[in-house]
């Protein structure tokens, strides 16, 4: 806005401001390479080089450090990095790259919250939320995944299956500090093997396996991998499961000099070595976790009817259920206290994470139900974080965690994305497992179990004392208890699959809801299944040859708002469900407007006699749909013979495949919308006028895809 009692030329005030700003860029990157010089000085010269501030900025201000690389190798990224203030006294008072560490910003932030959104050429974006305040922000690593899924470690899991007693490690060395590829760097494992990195940083080791069979309850072999670079301390990586498969590492030394040991043996390896508890946490963090348990159960009272009531009504029909985009981890842990924060697109964390959970050389079906679990224990933590700087911490205070990728857990995420667990069917449930919940402590297998109620007795698993109803599990029977007794058993999902054939399906059902016998916490069911629509579907649009019916641009309708007519919808053949193709419904905002959106995208022009006549009687409509981003909606509109009733919306969970469906003759599915409408599909026979796609207004472009628009009888 000019001021109009200002005297000054316009040109020149432009000048002045651009002028400031560079200033306080140059000042602000000056004093970031000022504070990494002195970043392994003694902590009072560190804490004296924080308390300088870029121009602008106050005392009060605190100086957030953002790093981005690719999540699969670790490479850094040139990325696209906004802060933008969420509340009235967050402030930013500069961002500036830092020109002595690849993919680093720093941002000198006022107290308060921010959502940070990060793009790069390539790369799907993710955003984030930092909260700023009294303390010192913890540093700050965003792993962006790629746009295309690299096939690199399918191919060395392929290689090493060519070999049956053959494993394959493969990863990035890097420098910490500026971020570059260390070439020439010193690969051994303990096995005597040897390589060295490449230009890239990149090196490929192959190991052997024992020749010995392994017995079906052991847990993997290990080897021991070091990687050493002249001018920098180099890592032990020791206790590595050795698994007929590829592992990828990101491995970053420090500058110095000597050698760092890390325990990277599975949790149950180090579990079986520890004194004291199955999952060892400080006092202080095991209350909490009590906590949390006790505050998911309350809603979910067994005393209460109507919770079971709900729980089968889940269980008649798969939720929808909204899936985090990204998730916040605290990492280099003691506990639950953690001094640098990842963030991760929400199925990379599933991928990545799964095998320090469950045992990656486990059946498929097996890893399957831990992802399904795994997923539902972060996305719960997503929304309950255990502090204001990350959601969960990387550690098995909370959940294992760690960046490596096992090629037979990255495809059991991805065979099962988007799928969690709800008692509610509208979030995800606290879905808690342990390694061996059979409720029996056998006094000579040396095995911790801290399960508190062992009244459900061998072969079976429970704790009714904290809300785990007995359930039957013969497949447990004569293991020691080794863990807490609630929820899934980590080693009944392997004997279910490996010994009795059972799938992911069956074996979380088992375990979350008696196999649809809930009670008490054992009462969560399956969401964003994509198990589909089943038998007796009719297709009316599969978009393998064209846009069938869907003809018409988004625009196109008198009741679409929000969106411009830039905005399009056209075949696509390179992202679909079933089948060749899809519909792709490029939705773009209308910058003149500053409604939300509402996009009628109309069937056969919104014409009935255009469309296929719908058979009210059981009849159920349904589609495929698929979004890259979160926050949107969808509904229908059918016709019938009083006007056009339009449906509930339902949530699309983020990139995923999503089946939405609809029931003609429920009349809590449809609301009155045109004409003479009541509310109810009270005709005979109907007809579908329009999907619908709804959100809030964002100037972000939206891309969405629709696949097999059905009804089903």
């Amino acid at each position: 806005m000019n001021d109009p009692h200002s005297s000054s030329p316009r040109r020149a005030s432009t000048w002045l401001a651009i002028l400031a700003l560079l200033l306080a860029g140059a000042v602000f990157a000056a004093q970031w390479v000022r504070e990494r010089a002195a970043a392994n000085a003694p902590l009072a010269a560190s804490a004296a080089a924080s308390s300088q501030h870029p121009l602008g900025a106050v005392s009060s201000d605190r100086l957030l450090r953002i790093r981005v690389r690719d999540s699969v190798d670790g490479g850094a990224l040139d990325a696209n990095v906004s802060v933008h203030p969420l509340d009235a006294g967050a402030q930013v008072r500069a961002l500036a790259a830092d020109p002595s560490v690849r993919g680093a910003r720093s941002a000198a932030l006022a107290a308060g919250e921010y959502e940070l959104r990060i793009g790069a050429a390539g790369h799907q974006r993710l955003s984030t939320r930092v909260r700023i305040d009294a303390a010192q922000p913890l540093p700050l690593t965003v792993w962006l995944p790629p746009t295309v899924s690299s096939d690199a470690l399918d191919r060395l899991a392929l290689k090493a299956a060519a070999c049956a007693r053959c494993a394959v490690f493969s990863g990035r060395v890097f420098d910490a500090a500026s971020g570059d590829p260390l070439a020439g760097a010193r690969v051994r494992s303990s096995q005597g093997r040897r390589t060295r990195s490449d230009r890239d940083g990149y090196f490929e080791l192959p190991a052997q396996l024992p020749v010995e069979a392994s017995a079906a309850d052991a847990l993997p072999a290990t080897l021991d991998l070091t990687v050493e670079s002249p001018g920098h301390r180099g890592r032990v990586f020791a206790g590595l499961p050795l698994l007929n498969d590829a592992r990828a590492l990101i491995v970053d030394l420090e500058p110095g000099q000597g050698l760092a040991r890390s325990d990277r043996r599975h949790v149950q390896q180090r579990a079986r070595a520890s004194a004291d508890l199955q999952r060892p946490m400080p006092a202080a963090d095991a209350a909490q976790a009590r906590a949390d348990a006790d505050a998911a159960a309350r809603p979910l009272d067994p005393a209460r009817p109507a919770t079971v009531a709900r729980a089968q009504a889940l269980a008649a029909q798969s939720a929808n259920v909204p899936v985090p985009a990204s998730i916040r981890v605290g990492t280099n842990c003691s506990g639950r206290s953690c001094s640098s924060v990842s963030v991760y697109a929400f199925e990379d964390y599933v991928g990545r994470g799964l095998d320090e959970e469950w045992i990656a050389s486990w059946n498929p079906q097996s890893l399957a139900a831990g992802a399904v679990a795994y997923r539902s224990y972060a996305a719960y933590y997503v929304a309950h974080p255990i502090n204001g700087r990350y959601d969960i911490c990387a550690s098995t205070s909370c959940q294992a965690f760690d960046g490596d990728s096992v090629s037979a857990t990255v495809a059991a995420a991805a065979a099962t994305r988007g799928v969690v667990l709800t008692r509610d069917g509208a979030s995800a449930a606290f879905s808690e497992y342990s390694s061996e919940n059979n409720a029996w402590d056998d006094p000579s297998d040396g095995l911790s179990c801290v399960n508190t109620d062992l009244s459900c007795g061998n072969g079976r698993n429970g704790s009714p004392r904290n809300g785990w109803p007995c359930l039957s599990d013969e497949v447990g029977r004569g293991r020691g208890c080794f863990g807490h007794g609630r929820g899934m058993s980590q080693w009944g999902t392997q004997r279910w699959a490996a010994n009795n054939g059972r799938d992911w399906r069956w074996i979380a059902n088992h375990y979350f809801n008696g196999n649809n016998a809930p009670g008490g916490q054992r009462n969560a069911y399956l969401a964003n299944d994509g198990a589909g629509p089943g038998p007796g579907a009719v297709v009316l649009d599969d978009f393998e040859t064209g846009v069938g019916r869907f003809d018409s641009a988004p625009t196109y309708s008198g009741s679409t708002v929000g969106i411009s007519a830039a905005s399009l919808a056209q075949r696509d053949c390179a992202t679909r469900r079933n089948g060749a193709c899809s519909l792709r419904v490029l939705l773009k905002d209308d910058p003149g407007v500053a409604s939300a959106w509402s996009v009628r995208l109309l069937s056969g022009g919104g014409t009935p006699a255009n469309n296929v006549e719908l058979i009210r009687a059981g009849g159920r409509v349904g589609l495929w749909i698929y979004t890259g981003g979160s926050g949107l909606r969808a509904a229908l509109s059918v016709d019938d013979s009083d006007g056009t009733e339009r449906s509930v919306e339902r949530a699309i969970p983020a990139n995923q495949w999503t089946y939405l469906e609809w029931t003609l003759a429920d009349d809590a599915h449809w609301n009155a919308w045109a004409g003479a409408s009541n509310g109810r599909i009270d005709a005979a026979g109907v007809r579908l006028d329009a999907v619908w796609l709804l959100r809030e207004q964002t100037s972000f472009d939206v891309n969405l895809y629709l696949d097999d628009v059905q009804i089903v009888h």
